[in-house]
């Protein structure tokens, strides 16, 4: 009879169990949610009013006609630019709407772009001649003003930057991984989101003001894809993570 040798397995992650504790897991919830919030009161009540009058004082100097004005968010005095939409001609519409409508079947035919690549492109496309149509036939019904559209777009932002902050920084105190992981991750998540908010509710004015007004929807629409920005941050670092935890496994026998 064939003697049996020992064997060393790796236990299926499925079959393990996280051990957190609730003390520890609670501080670091609390810490996360105190932070989220200090962050999103300083960028309402400070950071995003200094930008808005430095960027001001840029466009003035580029001899665009730009204001201030102030309105109230959560009780808050919160400063915005105020200027006035650019209105683009009929026919300039409909020309980039029949240049859409052929690049959408070109890229449903054409087999050099991957196909999954393609058709999120046609989505963005379809999504674009949509906000056309609308523009093309019904765009003086349009319901909003210049600093009503941004009012809009600002408090939606503040509430996703507050949502966003707190329930990733609940899941990256669910993971088992060292804190100053957990720490680097939170702060380069919250440094690089405030800022590049800031850039682009710079370049939502220029392209509303500049471009045309059909850009409008289009940017509101942006803020709903920062949830892929969230799970990328943390998808990366549950693997980097998983990489320092697989360093940990030790090896069962039979």
């Amino acid at each position: 009879m064939q003697k049996c040798q020992a064997q060393s397995i790796i236990p299926h992650r499925s079959y393990r169990r996280l051990k957190i504790s609730k003390a520890y897991f609670l501080t670091e919830v609390a810490f996360y949610v105190l932070l989220s919030v200090g962050t999103v009161y300083f960028y309402i009540t400070y950071l995003f009013n200094q930008y808005v009058f430095y960027f001001k004082n840029i466009l003035q100097d580029l001899h665009v006609d730009v204001s201030t004005t102030a309105i109230d968010i959560a009780g808050f005095p919160v400063m915005l630019l105020d200027s006035a939409f650019a209105h683009s001609q009929p026919l300039t519409l409909f020309f980039l709407l029949v240049g859409m409508i052929v690049l959408f079947f070109v890229l449903k035919m054409q087999r050099v772009i991957p196909y999954n690549i393609a058709m999120w492109i046609n989505f963005f496309l379809l999504m674009f001649m949509v906000i056309l149509l609308y523009f093309l036939f019904w765009g003086d019904h349009f319901p909003y003003s210049f600093v009503s559209y941004f009012e809009l777009y600002l408090t939606a932002l503040i509430g996703m930057m507050l949502f966003s902050f707190i329930i990733t920084g609940l899941a990256i105190a669910l993971t088992p991984a060292p804190y100053w992981m957990k720490l680097t991750t939170f702060f380069i998540m919250v440094f690089y989101y405030v800022g590049y908010s800031l850039v682009r509710y710079g370049l939502a004015v220029l392209l509303t003001s500049q471009v045309s007004i059909v850009m409008a929807p289009i940017m509101f629409f942006t803020l709903y894809f920062d949830f892929i920005f969230f799970v990328s941050i943390y998808s990366y670092f549950l693997y980097r993570s998983a990489l320092l935890l697989k360093k940990k496994d030790t090896l069962w026998k039979w």
